[in-house]
């Protein structure tokens, strides 16, 4: 995995995303080692859904030159309900201090709102919302289910109407 972001790097990818920390022995030495190689390419690192799990994450990755984590959290009422087992309210106070955490510890933080094109449209303006208030500075819209041809994820994505201060 390493030599494979080794040549990630010389292809000249601009981003590596990794998976997510569940060991913390194997896979934050996995993480910490990819960072040691990886000089121009930002390394992106998910984070669970707790505060724990962005430290675990941070620590890992604290020491890479260019680094970002990602904080992703479904947005539709399913996966919030299987995935989070949380009402719309409690995930967007989640989202709210899983965000404000990563950016307490890095300066680059992505909020991944997964599942988005099967969520209720107000719920994800103030998802966004809530994240960039946060201190996002990258927001990624995901069609999990993979339901959306290119045309109808562009109208999607044309159809967003964010409060005026917001700006993407």
């Amino acid at each position: 995995k390493t030599e494979v972001a080794k040549l990630l790097e010389k292809a000249g990818v601009d981003y590596i995303v990794l998976p997510e920390i569940y060991d913390i022995k194997t896979d934050a030495l996995l993480v910490k080692t990819i960072c040691a190689v990886v000089r121009k390419a930002t390394v992106v690192l998910p984070v669970g859904l707790t505060k724990e799990d962005c430290a675990i994450a941070w620590n890992a990755m604290k020491n890479a030159a260019n680094a970002r984590l990602q904080v992703c959290v479904p947005v539709s009422p399913v996966q919030m309900e299987y995935f989070c087992h949380k009402k719309s309210s409690a995930v967007l106070e989640m989202i709210g201090e899983l965000v404000a955490e990563c950016t307490s510890l890095c300066n680059d933080v992505e909020f991944v709102a997964e599942d988005a094109t099967r969520s209720e449209s107000d719920f994800l303006a103030a998802a966004i919302e809530k994240a960039v208030s946060a201190g996002a500075k990258t927001v990624t819209l995901c069609d999990t289910a993979g339901t959306m041809l290119p045309d109808e994820f562009s109208a999607f994505l044309n159809g967003i109407r964010l409060p005026d201060d917001v700006t993407l």
